[in-house]
Formats: structure tokens, C-alpha cells, sequence
């Protein structure tokens, strides 16, 4: 059934929504290894010629990639994503990074499933000890050799967790955690990262969701942060083992965004289509510190700089989101920028580095006192719901038809 087609060429998203974790690790700007950057969060350290306006940058290379949103990831100097070519192939790609060359690409029999949307991967490519690791839309893992593609191993996630694709796909991006691969899927399993086998698997089977798991750690015990399509679980990192949960009603049973943790893992953010929510967490239980049904977003979060998070309010295909910056720990709104439309964020420094739904690159200040919007570049047509990604002095985005661009200084 599974026709892989391996020829020197490679690939990371979607989210995508490889893994927002806390575990505290220092600012880097060099590499984006994996979903939501190389600290969890979507923010990275400034490089010391990093400009804030869009004029002094160019386009140094463009490529075509296929269907999907999975975000571009870097390491090592080479660029992964992955693409639908709109039939039934899917493909991980490896690029140079400074160049755009192809260095290789793998390709195998996956679904679109364009439901309400184009279809094709969600998550993103997660690197690391010279593996690639990838996720497809119909739930197919593979580790792959980072140098050259080669397959060293894959599990279908359908078989192994007993359970039908969910209605939008999987969306979960792989997270590596202590020699194991963590992946949520309605459950969450650990699969051991040199042979794919299970180390475990979650002890309550729910209702898939989209995100990706968060590893965080509280007074020196590491918990994983899991949201599905009902809620929000914590579970013993060590075996899966559900420790405190947080019922959640979503529209469409859609929760694809992830959580963050905060505080030495004391405090857990959550977004979705219906409400947001700040968790305080024990250890033993989750409680609510604040919740704000006016506060919504299906796709992704927020980014934290300094006690203000800022993030969209709102839909996706939605001229009425709005473009916020709230404290992080009231809730309390500093300032509101209506009408915004949908975006997604990253940080850069003290530079948000948006990407709007209608493919406008936008710099702003992150100034929680007010808005102040730095430099506007239209780059994409077609939807953009991939965050941008900034490694080693670049900036990459792309649109959900797999237009895919890194911009270089100029």
C-alpha cells in the first residue's frame, strides 16, 4: 500500500502547532530544530545584524514544496519541511539552508484529507542526533538518516493506538524526550527513537487532538502537558500515567493549538476555539487562576516577552481577529489592535515577527504600552497558517500551497 520513493531530497509543521517544551534551556537564534523553535515557546535570540525592517531584506531562494502547513525547521545547516503534491504522494524535503539546494527528499503513499482546508501535513520535521523525525497527515512516523534521507525506521500511529485518522488529520509534531519520541494523538505514546518501539502508551484513550505535547518540569519532576479534543491531561512523563486533568468543550472537538507552561511549570496556558484558560498546577491538580471565553484562537497561541503574551483573538479566515498584548498574569488588556485579521507570531529579540493570513510579513514592537508596527512586506498569496521561522540570520515562510521563501538581509 505504502509506496516510499527515496531519492536524495528531504524535509518539518505544522506545526505546527517538533515540540513546544519548557524544559529551560538558553535563547538561540542558530537553529530551529523543531515546532515552536528551540526553546518551546516561539522566541528566539536576536543575531547581532538582525533588522527589524523589511526593506533591507531580499529574497535569497524560493522553492515549491506541496500542499500543507507543516513549518520549516533547521539544523545543521539544512532546511526541513514536508508537502502534499495534491494526489496521493507526501514528501519530507531537506534543503541547504544558505542556498536552497536540494539535498534530498522522501516520498510515500499519504492522504490529503482536504477537508475544509487544502489538506496535507500538519506537523513539522523534528531534528536531531543526525535523525529526522516526521509525522503525515494520515499518521504514518518515520525516522529518517538527517545526511541523506534513508529510512531507519516507521510506525503507523492507526495501528498502533487502534484508532481511525481524526477528521482533520494528525497534527501532533514529534517532541524527543530522554531517548524517547512523544507523540499525542487522543493518547500519547513514547516511542523509543532508535527502534520506534513503544516505551508507552497514555492510560486514557480520548478523543484525538491536534497540538503537540509539552515536556515541562515542576520541583525537579517532569510532567507532559497533552491537550486532545476534550480537555487538557498532565502525565507522568515516566510512563504516561494521567495525573490531573481539565475538562474542555470545543467547537468541533478542534483543540489543535498547544499549550505553554510557565513558572517552573506551576502555571499551564491553553487557547481554543471557544476560550482560553490559565491553569495553576500543584503536582497533584489543575486549578483555574483565569479563564476568558472572549479570548479564542483554534490554531496556535501566544508568545511571552517579559509578563505580556501576544497573540490574535479570533479566526482563521476571520478580517474581525484581533492583534492583542495582554499580561500574562491577570489577563489584564494592554493594548488591542482590532480588524488585524489571522496571523501567526514568533519573537525575535524584542521584535514580533508576524505572518498574517493574506501572506503580509509584518515587524512590530514588542512593547506591551502600545502598538507599534515596525515594517509591512507582502510576500505570499494563498493562506498562510505556518509560522515564520528565524534560524542562523534567516527568516522562512510559507503559504499552505508549499510556496516556500527565505529571506536573507539584503
Amino acid at each position: 500500500m505504502k509506496n516510499r520513493i527515496f531519492s536524495f531530497f528531504n524535509g518539518r509543521l505544522l506545526a505546527a502547532f517538533a515540540a513546544l517544551t519548557f524544559l529551560m534551556h538558553p535563547l538561540t537564534g542558530g537553529e530551529w530544530p523543531h515546532w515552536l523553535g528551540p526553546n518551546g515557546d516561539n522566541v528566539v535570540a536576536a543575531a547581532e545584524d538582525f533588522d527589524p525592517n523589511l526593506e533591507n531584506w531580499k529574497i535569497s531562494w524560493k522553492k515549491e514544496v506541496g500542499l500543507g502547513y507543516s513549518t520549516i525547521t533547521t539544523a545543521d545547516g539544512k532546511a526541513y519541511t514536508m508537502g502534499h503534491d495534491g494526489g496521493s504522494k507526501e514528501t519530507i524535503y531537506c534543503f541547504d539552508a544558505a542556498t536552497g539546494e536540494k539535498i534530498w527528499d522522501f516520498s510515500y503513499e499519504g492522504a490529503l484529507l482536504p477537508r475544509m482546508h487544502v489538506g496535507g501535513p500538519n506537523a513539522s520535521v523534528t531534528v536531531g542526533g543526525g535523525k529526522a523525525f516526521a509525522i503525515s497527515k494520515d499518521g504514518q512516523v518515520f525516522c529518517l538518516d538527517a545526511e541523506n534521507g534513508r529510512e531507519i525506521w516507521s510506525v503507523k500511529l492507526t495501528e498502533l493506538l487502534r484508532m481511525e485518522v481524526p477528521q482533520w488529520g494528525f497534527g501532533s509534531s514529534p517532541v524527543e524526550y530522554k531517548g524517547d519520541l512523544l507523540i499525542s494523538a487522543g493518547r500519547t505514546v513514547a516511542l523509543d527513537r532508535e527502534s520506534g518501539k513503544p516505551n508507552w502508551i497514555s492510560d486514557k484513550d480520548r478523543k484525538a487532538g491536534y497540538g503537540t505535547p509539552v515536556v515541562f518540569t515542576r520541583s525537579g519532576k517532569d510532567y507532559i502537558a497533552t491537550m486532545d479534543a476534550e480537555g487538557l491531561s498532565v502525565l507522568d512523563a515516566s510512563d504516561g500515567v494521567e495525573i490531573a486533568r481539565h475538562g474542555q468543550r470545543v467547537k468541533y472537538n478542534m483543540n489543535a493549538s498547544t499549550p505553554a507552561v510557565f513558572a517552573n511549570g506551576k502555571q499551564v496556558l491553553f487557547y481554543t476555539n471557544s476560550n482560553s484558560a490559565m491553569l495553576a498546577f500543584d503536582g497533584e491538580n489543575l486549578t483555574s487562576i483565569w479563564e476568558d471565553r472572549k479570548l479564542q484562537n483554534a490554531l496556535s497561541g501566544s508568545v511571552l516577552i517579559g509578563k505580556a503574551l501576544y497573540g490574535v483573538n479570533g479566526g482563521y479566515k476571520n478580517k474581525k481577529t484581533s492583534l492583542y498584548s495582554r499580561n500574562l498574569g491577570d489577563n489584564k488588556e494592554n493594548w488591542v489592535v482590532p480588524s488585524y485579521g489571522y496571523a501567526t507570531l514568533i519573537a525575535v529579540g524584542n521584535t514580533l515577527v508576524i505572518l498574517t493570513e493574506d501572506g503580509e510579513l509584518v515587524t512590530a514592537s514588542a512593547n506591551e504600552e502600545q502598538y507599534r508596527e515596525l515594517s509591512r512586506k507582502k510576500l505570499l498569496e494563498a493562506i498562510c497558517w505556518t509560522h515564520p521561522t528565524y534560524a542562523d540570520g534567516r527568516i522562512f515562510v510559507r503559504n499552505e500551497h508549499g510556496v516556500l521563501i527565505c529571506l536573507t538581509p539584503a
